[in-house]
């Protein structure tokens, strides 16, 4: 049977079809070998799904308004590795914190990612942090940061797709890697229970062929919300098509 399955992160409001057995159990795309899938596809699997997560995460904490935070260090006080890095990031939030609760904010709440890149002049292996928080005076976040000649602090202003380009850059993994880390009180994504056998194989094929990029009718079964992507997959092991869509909150949404 075909799975409806909704996932609602802030404005964004996300709906995937795939087919799943009676008992609920999605079912394979692939043939696995007795060690599962190959390195290569279980790696792209992992990106994918670590973009998704980022996604979704940044779109239910933050929006218009709030804050995205680039940190640098001077050459005199790199850290010498990551652990030290994070420490300076830590006691940032700490004064970040009390300075909130003093001026009556809302308690803070942050996704934060180190990144580390090594000189090509120096070999020096240089960290520097981007970190997203919710609305606060942008001088003051710039200036509680004691390190780096260059601090800055630029109001989040989502687009047609939300926060998606920063998040997917927050996970993106570049020579030297990245590591992020977030507040504890964020809101997780909303997922109603799915709709089981709503729709046929047949229908859904009509809706991942004919209905994929007709954006009055997704409008139109999802009152509310304006219609920004959408994207289908026909999986030639288990003969099914897959469909995802992706709205958001039509005030949300500027055409």
């Amino acid at each position: 049977m075909i799975r409806e399955k909704n996932i609602i992160s802030g404005d964004m409001y996300e709906a995937e079809f795939f087919p799943v057995f009676s008992g609920g159990r999605r079912m394979p795309t692939c043939r696995r070998g007795k060690s599962g899938l190959s390195s290569k596809k279980q790696a792209d699997l992992n990106d994918k799904n670590a973009r998704k997560k980022m996604v979704r995460l940044v779109n239910a904490n933050f929006g218009k308004g709030d804050i995205v935070l680039h940190g640098t260090y001077r050459d005199d006080e790199m850290p010498k590795g990551e652990e030290e890095c994070r420490r300076h990031i830590q006691n940032y939030i700490r004064r970040i914190k009390r300075y909130r609760k003093n001026h009556g904010l809302p308690e803070i709440k942050y996704i934060y990612v180190i990144e580390a890149k090594t000189s090509k002049k120096t070999g020096i292996i240089r960290y520097h942090f981007h970190m997203i928080l919710n609305s606060m005076d942008r001088t003051i976040a710039e200036e509680m940061w004691p390190y780096g000649d260059w601090t800055n602090a630029d109001r989040l202003q989502p687009n047609e797709k939300g926060c998606e380009a920063l998040a997917k850059y927050l996970v993106k993994d570049p020579k030297g890697g990245k590591r992020w880390a977030q507040s504890k009180n964020l809101n997780k994504p909303k997922v109603p229970r799915p709709k089981d056998g709503k729709i046929s194989k047949r229908h859904l094929q009509r809706l991942a062929t004919e209905r994929i990029d007709d954006a009055a009718f997704w409008e139109c079964r999802y009152k509310g919300y304006r219609f920004v992507e959408a994207e289908a997959e026909f999986n030639e092991y288990n003969g099914h098509w897959y469909l995802s869509v992706v709205m958001f909150k039509a005030e949300h949404v500027r055409r």
